[in-house]
């Protein structure tokens, strides 16, 4: 009885993997639900069950309207023309959902732009991002009229462009959310905000960028009951949580047990802190972890100074040599000629080279600018500049117009740095000395200003997709270039000048890499108190910008024909090899936004 009971349950198992043991039709795998419009949005969402994923045939604008659910329900791409998944407007709601991609094709899979007075909310979403372009979850674009935005109860994972990215003319809360593992090459691996932001109640871990912290802000910035963990960036492994440009208050830790300090100082902050005026870069850090993070760095020991310790055994041990290396200071070159640019530059082929250039989605506006009518001469001033400084780090790239407040490098390498507290230092474990001293090549340095060479410049489009390599580069461009390329030291040091030119508005997003580079003395200006930051850049202002970086060099041209007032940059840039003398080179022509990246990473990459 107990093996027939077993068949009677075992064939008819077998049974239903046969061809034709059973007259019900096999059920057939539902096609994916694909929706363009906001109505048939709507109706998918309540027609869906738990683990329905609603694919988007078009981007879908959302105005004054709220669109949740209680669903377990996710929001997917599936266009591969969408530059975006949702655009919200005056008032609209998004709750409850879930968006997660492998693959996207745009820069931010929610857009909120013209909220004008009433403010747009993203409640209760959890964003999830596995593949490996350039993107971010949310951009927040501004206008006069300042657009307002609420971010609560949400989940950002694995962004490669800021999680949030925030433009200027804009207001911001967000409340109780959770940034884990994003990332940036450029400053604000979790945030990159260029305008007033609050954050409260957040956690932020794992998150790394380039230079500005897990939360970059360039204007007033509150943060209340919020945690950092674990957050860094990827030079050096340098470990901060955030930097302000503008006002920062903080009102409170979320942990008792952490104390907010001065990076720089070493300083614990005491709190509340309201209103303070400042750059400032801003680690979170525990009494015990505080005391190694800022911990002094010995001197190196002399001969003979062992003490018992050691147990090394053996006679005295050779001193250890450290090499400096040597400071090529950028002398200005010939004070009297332009000053855009970046820095350091390779070898030049006879005509100018078309490359990768500085194209960042975020440094250029929406639309290449128009040409202006008559080139303008940069100033010629004995004076190589003040050294008066102003400059925050820059937030990220609007996809399609908003104000565009964004650069195009990007580190070489994608460095994930170590763990925390320790304080990034040398290596201090003994290291063995050649003979014969390892030759140091030279800084690239203009009045104290120095070029990281460890990092390269990438061209990334204006958010249209294209990277418009053959256009002309302009000055506004230029100075957000070389603003990139500075190391940290530098722009802390000459981001405190006020705004020296007339025709560069304060709230342009051109406007702290202008002023900052301007303090430093690399550019000054086109004469009669102007940077014409829309004007095109010619090749002979590159280059007497970047030689101002390096002690000038004597050559007699052979081939090029130019006795202009940047003979004398020209001569020291293919005497250090980075053009060639070759009579097809023109001084005088615009250089296209390819051919400067290719000429500033040829120039980077000789001095690494």
């Amino acid at each position: 009885m107990t093996v027939l009971t077993i068949l009677m349950l075992v064939i008819p198992a077998y049974a239903a993997e046969g061809e034709s043991t059973t007259d019900q039709p096999i059920p057939q795998e539902q096609e994916p639900i694909a929706v363009a419009s906001l109505e048939a949005l709507q109706e998918a969402i309540n027609a869906a069950e738990d683990g329905d994923t609603i694919y988007l045939a078009a981007a879908i604008g959302v105005s004054g309207a709220t669109i949740e659910t209680d669903k377990k329900l996710t929001i997917a791409n599936g266009n591969e023309h969408n530059n975006e998944l949702l655009r919200l407007y005056d008032g609209a709601t998004i709750r409850g959902f879930r968006f997660s991609e492998t693959e996207f094709s745009g820069d931010a899979f929610i857009k909120i732009d013209d909220t004008t007075a009433d403010r747009v909310t993203i409640d209760d979403c959890n964003f999830e991002y596995l593949g490996e372009g350039l993107v971010s979850f949310v951009s927040i674009y501004g206008n006069l009229k300042t657009n307002k935005a609420d971010i609560k109860s949400c989940t950002f994972i694995g962004a490669t462009h800021s999680a949030i990215n925030i433009m200027a003319y804009t207001d911001v809360t967000i409340d109780s959310c959770i940034f884990k593992g994003n990332e940036n090459y450029l400053p604000g691996g979790a945030i990159s905000s260029a305008g007033k932001l609050y954050v409260a109640e957040s956690i932020f871990t794992d998150n790394f960028d380039n230079s500005g912290g897990s939360v970059f802000c360039q204007q007033d910035l509150a943060i209340a009951n919020c945690q950092f963990i674990k957050n860094s960036i990827n030079q050096n492994s340098i470990v901060y949580d955030f930097q302000t440009i503008g006002k920062v208050s903080i009102i409170s830790v979320l942990d008792n047990a952490f104390d907010y300090y001065n990076k720089a100082s070493g300083e614990k902050i005491e709190l509340p802190l309201i209103d303070c005026e400042s750059i400032t870069q801003f680690v979170s850090l525990t009494e015990e972890q505080a005391a190694v993070y800022f911990a002094p760095e010995l001197p190196p020991q002399q001969p003979g100074d062992q003490t018992g310790d050691d147990d090394t055994t053996g006679g005295e041990q050779p001193p250890q040599e450290s090499i400096q290396p040597s400071e090529g200071e950028g002398t200005g070159g010939d004070t009297n000629t332009p000053d855009t640019g970046d820095q350091n530059v390779p070898q030049q082929p006879a005509q100018p080279p078309q490359g990768d250039n500085e194209g960042d989605p975020t440094d250029t506006p929406s639309q290449p600018p128009q040409e202006p009518t008559q080139l303008p001469k940069d100033e010629t001033t004995d004076n190589p500049a003040d050294t008066t400084p102003n400059t925050p780090q820059p937030p990220q790239k609007p996809s399609d117009g908003g104000n565009g407040d964004y650069d195009d490098y990007t580190p070489p390498i994608d460095y994930r740095p170590s763990q925390r507290p320790t304080k990034p230092t040398e290596d201090n474990t003994p290291q063995e000395q050649p003979d014969i001293p390892a030759t140091t090549k030279p800084q690239l340095a203009c009045n104290g200003a120095v070029i990281d060479t460890s990092r390269t410049v990438v061209l990334l489009g204006y958010g249209d997709g294209l990277l418009h390599e053959d256009d002309p580069l302009t000055r506004a461009q230029l100075a957000t270039i070389i603003y990139r390329l500075l190391d940290d030291d530098s722009i802390v040091k000459y981001s405190k000048t006020e705004l020296a030119f007339t025709d560069v508005a304060a709230d342009a997003w051109y406007a702290p890499y202008v002023k900052t580079i301007n303090g430093s003395g690399i550019v000054q200006g086109v004469g009669d108190g102007k940077y014409s930051p829309n004007s095109y850049v010619t090749w002979s202002q590159i280059i007497t910008v970047l030689t101002r970086f390096v002690q000038p060099q004597e050559h007699t041209l052979q081939h090029i024909q130019y006795s202009g007032w940047a003979q004398g940059a020209i001569e020291t840039a293919v005497a250090l090899g980075w053009i060639e003398d070759n009579a097809g080179f023109n001084p005088d022509a615009v250089i296209g936004r390819g051919e400067l990246v290719q000429l500033v990473n040829r120039v980077l990459a000789l001095y690494r």
